[in-house]
């Protein structure tokens, strides 16, 4: 078996003291919060005009796409006061993170239940963590052609693509009807409302702005580049992203709780990336995803500072540049799961990495 050249070390050891005394600061700001939910805002809205804008359709086009961009980075925002963590003060944070979902059709309360309390609560745990759960040999051999097919393509180049639309939006982060949802429908409905409130309050603004600079325009074209396309890539963007922290050929799976409480202080959950071009800032500081797993009290604005402080007292820290060899290498490598052996497989549940265990030799 030619295993790819990841080879399994034990993570959760160093300098504990130190770490617990970093991670248990207050690293929140108010004025860099609102500075940093200013300038996004304002690109944000600038894109959108961009791409709204009596031009060239291929400007227009290029608009749309940044605009994406910035929808992505104001979600991270949305995300950050979701935890409690963008500035201080619980009201506050909620209050920007129903502003902050607004671009990207989240409701706020829907997504606290989906990431803060089933990824974070029980991040790798299949059935009840569900981002990026890979299948067993078992589950793919017994899923329908359709199912396999989709999840072909789910751990192929263009998964992310599709995956964030199928796996999550609407039934998930939108409308609570996902099972983990259900029971508590009726405390959801506010945001829920909220989130579709601002859905049509912004398709609402798109095409009166259309309409008052580019009247000529098919409205059809318009919403096209005003908000398929940059929501298209926002969501490509967002499962992109979590797929490079929560999927590698070190990072495991467990099956049961047991399990999972056993080994996974001693196994990386998450992976941090180094970007290779620090286009977007904002970006770049919310790959450093596993101190936010360590400490989610930690807004985006401090994680590269904390994490370079950790590095010397928590060894194993998985982390690594991405590249596309590199994203080559994890998406040929990472298909299913094999629960008993711990290890990635192949779709033939062939192994095609190291198993991860805690008993390994460091």
């Amino acid at each position: 078996m030619n295993f790819v050249a990841f080879r399994p070390t034990q993570c959760r050891s160093g300098d504990e003291p130190l770490a617990a005394e970093v991670l248990s600061r207050d690293h929140r700001s108010l004025s860099k919060g609102l500075r940093v939910l200013g300038v996004h805002s304002a690109f944000y809205l600038g894109t959108m005009a961009g791409a709204l804008a009596p031009l060239p359709v291929a400007l227009n086009i290029f608009f749309g796409v940044a605009n994406g961009v910035f929808i992505a980075l104001l979600f991270i925002i949305g995300h950050d006061a979701a935890h409690g963590s963008f500035v201080p003060g619980r009201s506050l944070n909620r209050f920007i993170a129903r502003i902050a979902f607004v671009p990207c059709v989240h409701a706020a309360s829907l997504w606290r239940v989906v990431h803060n309390e089933l990824h974070h609560g029980r991040t790798n745990l299949k059935g009840v963590d569900g981002v990026w759960a890979p299948m067993s040999i078992e589950e793919y051999r017994s899923a329908s052609l359709l199912r396999r097919w989709v999840e072909r393509v789910y751990r192929g180049p263009a998964g992310p693509l599709i995956y964030y639309y199928l796996e999550f939006w609407i039934h998930r982060v939108l409308i609570p009807i996902a099972p983990e949802a259900r029971k508590h429908w009726k405390r959801h409905l506010p945001d829920s409302a909220f989130a579709l409130a601002g859905f049509c309050f912004t398709l609402g603004c798109i095409g009166l702005t259309a309409k008052a600079f580019v009247p000529d325009r098919p409205l059809w074209l318009v919403l096209l580049v005003g908000w398929v396309l940059p929501f298209a890539v926002w969501n490509y963007l967002m499962a992109f992203t979590t797929y490079l922290n929560h999927t590698h050929p070190l990072i495991p799976w467990f099956q049961d709780e047991t399990s999972w409480s056993l080994q996974r202080g001693v196994l990386t959950d998450t992976a941090s990336v180094r970007m290779p071009i620090n286009v977007a800032p904002l970006y770049t500081k919310v790959m450093a995803h596993t101190v936010h797993h360590l400490q989610p009290r930690v807004p985006v604005y401090a994680l590269l500072d904390v994490q370079a402080q950790l590095k010397n007292s928590y060894r194993g820290l998985l982390e690594y540049t991405l590249a596309f060899g590199e994203y080559r290498a994890i998406y040929k490598t990472c298909k299913l799961f094999d629960f008993q052996a711990m290890c990635w497989t192949d779709f033939d549940g062939i192994p095609t990495a190291w198993p991860l265990r805690d008993d390994l030799p460091g």
